[in-house]
């Protein structure tokens, strides 16, 4: 019997060095692989001669004769799993690749728990690869080390071309690395044949930095902008005012624009309006495009209604100009449309950004309630539930709220019991009266048969001592955020959570302060926080309202305001990036808001800047002041 020392170590040998610095190279110094056999075994003579032999024979590149010898002791206790190995990498070089990939598998399943698969992974991943057989490819990948794996991955998806990597991401979505490098195969593309809307989707998943795949978009500077309104204006004539007062919002929105375009002039950045009235039908819109008229435009604004929307969406993506909805909220309306945008943030984004509020500001008690009235109200409070959800808050109720679940949680929640307190001593009874929200009462004592005072011996009456207590215990519930704009419904939260005088945090949406039934004492003292996507500041508010008055002799509402803000942000765009303004929304930076908070895109297709806000010393106060974070 002799003893030789033996060691398997590719993942430092020459064929690994080789692989990652040339890509599939032949191997050529194979002895400095055989110096590394360095394991501890006592063999029988016949067997360890039989494995040298089979060495020598793969050291002088007689992969057939190898081939051979290794066979035969693939089953040996000892050698099987080297003879195993040696085997297949015998038979790839002998280019017998089915051989190897073969009996490499089979050293998976015989020795699940060999300290040297690794090794065969890599092997089994890079014949994979080469024989273009990518899943297998991706799947041994995935199973070696992560500096291994990443090298080994990059390394061969630099071989692939982008049919490839769309069919190898399809079925491998989850692999960050495989995205990335799907990613930047996608961006090597002109901006003409790129997939945006499948840019927009890996960099949204992945956190990919946007930026990189729109800012390379040529800069185009024009003398003038051409911007389409393409909006429901519903107006034939002064003989007809009952159209104008009916669309009184869609003309406070033009006047607030036409008041940004006039500012922006002073700039030296030109626009120029195209107002087209769709009257809210889909043929008006059809007769446009077919017109010609939206040709000049490097934006449109609109349309605000379903069908005259479809047509000029379709318009939109043929001619890739970019189309932005003033007012709605709805994603879906621009889901479909990679140059579709909403200026105000979308229902699910209200709702992400309402979560990560709750995150950071009730993380001390995670149990919630959320409450949803409507179906849009729904999509807001779902969007919430799973940012809470994912930082591990315990969802008590997800329901909807109607007046039968309002009656109900009015019982739920104020609903009392009597805790008699004679097991305590007058020091501890006197001792509770001195906590916050604790309330201890006296009465006459009396006998529970007959219902008489209880007299002590002094001839007093005899008194207990009680609180009342709430069937929901205080504190149980952390907040809950009350998804409606139905007044009553606002209230009935308002006024059960008053009634506890516990520390259940509320949040609601901004219409509340409107409510006649909630007053702003009620939201100052209970501290409510409340989505406010129309924020706007109070004195730069004021100073355009003046402009306003003076301008257009018609007080000013928030659309007058509204139409002023998007116009000045999108001039401002204009001026710094050319023709293609959206490089300045896909960028994610946050732009500082003229009258509103501000704008951020990123990734996404709605503004990201979501306003909650609390009331404090009667002042409405954003408490997510985007400048702070």
């Amino acid at each position: 019997m002799g003893v030789i020392n033996y060691k398997l170590s590719i993942r430092n040998s020459q064929f690994l060095i080789e692989y990652l610095g040339l890509r599939f190279p032949a191997v050529h110094k194979l002895s400095s692989l055989l110096l590394l056999l360095c394991f501890h075994v006592a063999v029988g003579q016949g067997n360890q001669a039989e494995y040298l032999e089979a060495k020598r024979q793969f050291s002088m590149k007689n992969y057939r004769d190898a081939m051979g010898s290794f066979q035969s002791l693939t089953s040996d206790p000892v050698f099987g799993a080297y003879a195993s190995f040696y085997y297949g990498l015998s038979a790839y070089y002998q280019e017998v690749p089915r051989a190897a990939l073969d009996i490499w598998k089979q050293i998976l399943r015989k020795y699940p728990d060999w300290d040297q698969n690794d090794e065969v992974n890599f092997w089994i991943s890079r014949l994979s690869f080469e024989k273009k057989r990518y899943l297998d490819g991706v799947r041994h990948a995935e199973k070696l080390p992560q500096d291994l794996k990443n090298s080994v991955l990059e390394t061969a998806m630099d071989n692939l071309d982008l049919a490839e990597l769309d069919g190898l991401y399809a079925a491998n979505q989850e692999n960050e690395l495989l995205a990335m490098l799907y990613f930047q195969a996608l961006t090597n593309q002109s901006y003409e044949e790129r997939d945006h809307k499948q840019l927009l989707a890996l960099s949204e998943k992945f956190n990919f930095n946007a930026e990189r795949f729109l800012t390379d978009m040529p800069k185009i500077e024009k003398e003038k902008y051409g911007i389409a309104l393409v909006l429901p204006f519903m107006f034939d004539s002064l003989q007809n005012p009952q159209s104008v007062i009916r669309n009184r919002i869609i003309f406070d929105l033009y006047q607030g624009m036409m008041l940004a375009r006039d500012s922006l002039e002073n700039e030296e950045v030109l626009l120029e309006f195209y107002p087209f009235d769709t009257k809210k039908m889909g043929f008006k819109a059809g007769q446009m495009v077919r017109d010609s008229l939206l040709n000049d435009a490097d934006l449109i604004i609109g349309p605000l209604y379903q069908e005259p929307n479809e047509v000029i969406k379709s318009y939109s993506i043929q001619k890739e100009i970019p189309m932005l909805n003033p007012l709605s909220s709805n994603g879906g309306i621009v889901a479909e449309n990679r140059l579709g945008y909403l200026f105000k943030p979308s229902y699910e984004t209200q709702g992400r950004k309402a979560g990560e509020y709750a995150v950071k500001n009730f993380s001390k008690n995670k149990n919630a309630m959320i409450l949803f009235e409507t179906p849009r109200d729904q999509i807001i409070a779902e969007a919430y539930k799973n940012v809470l959800e994912a930082d591990s808050f315990n969802i008590v109720m997800f329901d909807m709220f109607d007046q039968e679940t309002a009656l109900q949680m009015q019982v739920d929640f104020t609903d009392q019991y009597e805790e008699v307190l004679d097991s305590l001593t007058q020091e501890q009874i006197d001792s509770i009266a001195l906590i916050p929200n604790r309330y201890v009462r006296s009465r006459v004592k009396k006998d529970s048969l007959t219902g008489r005072p209880i007299r002590t011996l002094e001839g007093e009456d005899k008194l207990e001592y009680y609180e009342m207590k709430f069937t929901i215990p205080q504190d149980t519930l952390g907040h809950i955020f009350a998804a409606t704009s139905n007044n009553l419904l606002a209230n009935n939260i308002i006024s059960l959570t008053d009634v506890r005088g516990d520390s259940i945090g509320v949040i609601g949406y901004s219409n509340w302060l409107d409510f006649k039934l909630v007053s702003y004492s009620q939201l100052e003292r209970l501290n409510v926080s409340l989505i406010h996507t129309s924020f706007f500041n109070e004195l730069a508010a004021e100073e355009i309202a003046g402009k306003i008055r003076k301008k257009y002799w018609t007080e000013p509402t928030e659309y007058h305001f509204l139409g002023f803000e998007m116009i000045m942000h999108i001039g401002n765009m204009f001026k710094e990036h050319g023709k293609y303004f959206q490089r300045g929304l896909v960028t994610g930076k946050f732009r500082e808001g003229y009258l509103m908070e501000g704008l951020s895109f990123g990734s996404y297709k709605d503004n990201q800047v979501v306003p909650i806000v609390t009331v404090q010393d009667l002042n409405i106060v954003v408490q997510n002041n985007q400048n702070e974070d």
